[in-house]
């Protein structure tokens, strides 16, 4: 791994974006710092610090939640605006992934920008409709699903936005771990939204596969329309048992994989129902 010859503080998005700019790959910025200690890249020599460039906040604003990218797990965990935003589970999974120490250390944007197929954070906030804003000079806005999708060096995540059209749904979110601050073996987010006992809108996403997160549109197919009860998450387990592309790594095989995605819907219906499976 190559040394780190330069510590730059920016003290505003554009210093951060030219710099960045001028040293091209030879740059990296600094979130939290978890994932350059462990896995940087090796031709990064300077580190740009965004500490000061006033991303650090949680604000209630006209089109939902903003996030600043700098927020860290502990900071979202105690907000009361992230608290009572889609039953809460953002804000209590926020406070239950990984070790304190480091939930300290672990930032939105961060998390984000590395986007490792094991990270907790990122299919969450796809679930939950996130959007994110970013800056490469100006300022632009799109779904946090198309941007890890297409992710572009040299950007700087501003914040990430909880749209207002989800607050009312409730959020859900199933990890499986040998422990609490193991990483998942296998991951399952949803945001489901029902009037009366009748879905209306659903986002299901599975990561750790071992794959990135990946929202599944034929899933949400199954949901919509339906009412809540046992034969309507009994058809689900059977579709993304066939759907969810798992595969086989040194944690787990594909097959065990396979039985995991079906044990997670039966917990989506435990979670959204009340009734035990």
């Amino acid at each position: 791994m190559g040394r780190i010859t330069d510590y730059y503080h920016a003290v505003s998005l554009e210093d951060a974006f030219a710099k960045a700019k001028q040293l091209g790959s030879a740059a990296a910025y600094v979130g939290g710092g978890v994932e350059l200690v462990l896995r940087r890249n090796p031709e990064v020599t300077t580190l740009i610090d965004l500490s000061r460039c006033g991303l650090d906040y949680v604000a209630a604003v006209g089109e939902g939640i903003e996030i600043g990218s700098q927020t860290t797990l502990t900071t979202i965990s105690h907000s009361a605006d992230i608290g009572h935003y889609a039953g809460g589970s953002l804000a209590w999974w926020a406070g239950h992934i990984a070790h304190n120490n480091l939930r300290d250390m672990i930032t939105v944007g961060g998390a984000i920008g590395r986007n490792q197929p094991w990270n907790d954070v990122v299919p969450h906030l796809v679930a939950l409709g996130a959007q994110v804003r970013l800056f490469d000079d100006a300022e632009r806005i799109m779904p946090l699903a198309a941007y890890i999708e297409a992710k572009q060096s040299g950007v700087i995540i501003k914040n990430v936005l909880l749209p207002t059209d989800n607050a009312g749904s409730r959020g859900f979110l199933w990890r499986f771990t040998r422990t609490q601050q193991d990483i998942s073996t296998l991951h399952f987010s949803a945001l489901v939204r029902f009037e009366g006992n009748i879905i209306t809108a659903a986002n299901l996403v599975f990561a750790g596969r071992p794959g990135h997160a990946a929202l599944y549109p034929r899933l949400s197919e199954v949901l919509i329309g339906k009412p809540l009860s046992h034969e309507t998450f009994a058809r689900l387990a059977e579709v993304a048992y066939d759907l969810v592309e798992v595969g086989t790594d040194f944690r787990a095989t594909g097959e065990y994989r396979r039985e995991l995605v079906r044990a997670a819907v039966v917990y989506l219906e435990e979670h959204m129902t009340g009734v035990a499976q």
